[in-house]
Formats: structure tokens, C-alpha cells, sequence
């Protein structure tokens, strides 16, 4: 494993990047692909961290991987200085209650807690049903003693994000807030810096968007301005190896048995050949997912940005997606930058896209 970009997705999944709130994110990634003589990095207006190898090749492919994760927003604050917050995104609700949680305050970062009622003082029927249905039932803690106390120290539309950092597990299986999907950016920031030490035959566009959670914005304004014709987008999928009911509805797919690529009619058939060809001839595991419609990845919006590129996805299986305790395996994550760096190598510069004609 290659311990220096072992070390920039420890910092990186470090960083609060709540939808909107990616920018300190973005400068990490893009000082690291600086250091390693990437050219054309730049944040652009929306905030997006955009770099290119090889742009003037006529084909032009875009990587992409969000860097936004799901958050939560300072909405209201009572007469006691407590708060209430206002997801960004698709939070769990009940998976933050007796959280802990971290503010973007008005001189740094504010320690709080989502409070929870002692058990002891709720009734029988309460006690069914002591999980939190809405975000609205649970107050933030940071201690203060009035609303001007709290105001003191946050503000309305304070971005927030739970507390809850890198815990390594057995057999190289890591559990973290947000690798949804600071894993798929960092995927292919470090496939970028090793591309940019080889000869490619492509115009390479690689692309950290923002406000996937919120909408795939940075997918679709990024895809507009650069016109792919082939898209590749890295992100993380469900897991079922820890649920098993749910192969039924998303397949069997484990942590530890490699990449995951879309099957589906989303996914462009010739350009899957090529990656799952590729797959094989590397000796890189890979593992197939079966989607029936457009899901909410950016391969969609690049899909169906201007005339549309052909996609691919590439995804890291996730266990617990949406919760504080995100849990990947580093071999897959890996194993995909492995697959993404070998794939855009093998794009020809010539890669017939069209259908056979009648």
C-alpha cells in the first residue's frame, strides 16, 4: 500500500466537507496533485477542484469522485442556547442521537452533542420508540447558557458534521464519517498523480465535485463545461455482506473482493468491455452490480449532460452508508485506483463509441 496516499486520505476524511462546505477539502487536494506536477489545477466557481493531463487530445475523458458528505446546518437556537440543526443531505436520523457533533463556529470549531433522554425517566411506550423519528426532536449541547451565549460562539447556517474519525478494523478495514464519498475523490486525485508520470492518449479531465448530496450540482456544471465523451465515476456502494437481506435488492457485494462495476443501461457496453477486460488482464478483482435505472451517482449527470458521455461507474463497497461509522475495506479502495489508472491507460485514442450502424 502506498503509504503516502494512505496518509492524504487520513487527512483528508480528517476535514469536515458538508455539502457547500468542501473547500479546505479541495485545497488539500489539489496542493497534493500540485506537488506532483499535475498542471491545470484550479478550484473552480462553484467550487469544484478541476485539473487535466494531455488537453489538447482530441477524445476527452473525465474521472470524476464528490467530495461533499452530509452534514447539517445550524437552524434555530432557543431561549437556553440550545440548537437546532438542518440536514444537508440524507442523514440517518436516529444514527446521530447521543452523538457527538462538530460546528463550524465563529472562531473555529464548536464541540456539542446531540442530548438524548435518560431511559430511567420514559415510560414503557416511550421506550419503543426512544430512537429519533426528525432531526427537529433532538437538541444540540455546546454548553451554552442562553441563546446570546450560543450566538456568541455559532451562527444561523453554522455547517456542521458529526464528530466520529478513522477507526481501524481488522483485516485492513477502516470505519469513518463520510468516506461517502471522500473515498471517490481521493480515488482520482491519486489515480491523477500516477497518470501524470505516464503517457495517456486522452485528454484526461479529473474532477472532486461538490453538493453531490444535495443534487450531483458540481457533476452536472463540470460535465457541461468539459464535454466528455467518456465519463468515469468513482463512489461507493452498498455493501451486503453485512446485511444479507439485502442481496436481493443490490446483489452480492462484500468488502475485500475488489471494485465494483455498474452492469445496466445506464452503463455504456463497449466502455464496460474495456474496463472489465482490463480487470482481468491486471489480475484486479472486480465484483458486478446490476442497475436497472439511473442512480444518484454522478454518472448519471454525466450521462445526461449536453449529449451525454458514455459511463461507466466504478464504486468502493460501503457498509452503514449515511451513518457516523462508514466502513470500507483500504484493499478495495486501492484496488480501484488500480482499476482507474489501468483503464484510462488503455483508452485508445481512436475508442469507437458508436453502435454498430444499420
Amino acid at each position: 500500500m502506498n503509504q503516502q496516499a494512505l496518509s492524504l486520505l487520513k487527512q483528508l476524511v480528517a476535514i469536515p466537507t458538508p455539502s457547500g462546505f468542501e473547500y479546505d477539502g479541495m485545497k488539500l487536494l489539489g496542493g497534493y496533485l500540485k506537488k506532483a506536477a499535475v498542471k491545470d489545477v484550479a478550484i473552480d466557481v462553484h467550487g469544484n477542484l478541476r485539473a487535466c493531463l494531455n488537453p489538447k487530445a482530441p477524445l476527452r475523458v473525465m474521472i470524476e469522485g464528490h467530495c461533499d458528505e452530509i452534514g447539517f446546518l445550524v437552524q434555530y437556537i432557543d431561549d437556553d442556547g440550545f440548537l437546532y440543526m438542518a440536514p444537508v443531505g440524507g442523514v440517518t436520523v436516529p444514527t446521530v442521537a447521543s452523538e457527538r457533533i462538530v460546528i463550524q463556529g465563529r472562531k473555529g470549531p464548536v464541540n456539542g452533542v446531540f442530548g438524548g433522554r435518560p431511559i430511567h425517566l420514559m415510560s414503557a411506550k416511550e421506550r419503543e420508540t426512544a430512537a429519533p423519528k426528525e432531526l427537529t426532536d433532538i437538541a444540540v449541547d455546546i454548553g451554552a447558557t442562553s441563546r446570546d451565549n450560543a450566538l456568541e460562539m455559532v451562527e444561523l447556517g453554522s455547517p456542521a458534521v458529526i464528530d466520529a474519525g478513522w477507526r481501524p478494523l481488522g483485516n485492513n478495514r477502516v470505519a469513518c464519517r463520510g468516506f461517502d464519498n471522500r473515498i471517490g475523490a481521493f480515488i482520482v486525485t491519486e489515480a491523477m498523480r500516477r497518470l501524470a508520470k505516464e503517457k495517456i492518449k486522452v485528454a484526461l479531465h479529473a474532477v472532486a465535485s461538490v453538493q453531490e448530496e444535495i443534487g450531483l450540482v458540481g457533476g452536472y456544471t463540470t460535465a457541461y463545461d468539459i464535454n466528455p465523451h467518456i465519463g468515469l465515476c468513482v463512489d461507493v456502494t452498498f455493501a451486503s455482506d453485512a446485511q444479507k437481506q439485502d442481496k436481493r435488492s443490490v446483489g452480492d457485494i462484500a468488502l475485500g473482493k475488489g471494485a465494483v462495476v455498474g452492469i445496466g443501461p445506464t452503463y455504456h457496453p463497449r466502455l464496460n468491455e474495456l474496463v472489465l477486460k482490463t480487470a482481468k488482464n491486471r489480475s484486479i478483482p472486480t465484483q458486478l452490480q446490476v442497475r436497472g435505472r439511473g442512480t444518484g451517482t454522478c454518472a448519471w449527470a454525466m450521462r445526461m449532460t449536453r449529449s451525454g458521455a458514455a459511463v461507466t461507474q466504478l464504486s468502493v463497497p460501503l457498509r452503514y452508508m449515511h451513518s457516523p461509522i462508514e466502513t470500507i475495506s483500504l484493499d478495495d479502495a486501492f484496488h480501484t485506483i488500480d482499476l482507474l489508472v489501468a483503464s484510462i491507460l488503455a483508452i485508445p485514442a481512436d475508442f469507437d463509441l458508436q453502435p454498430k450502424q444499420p
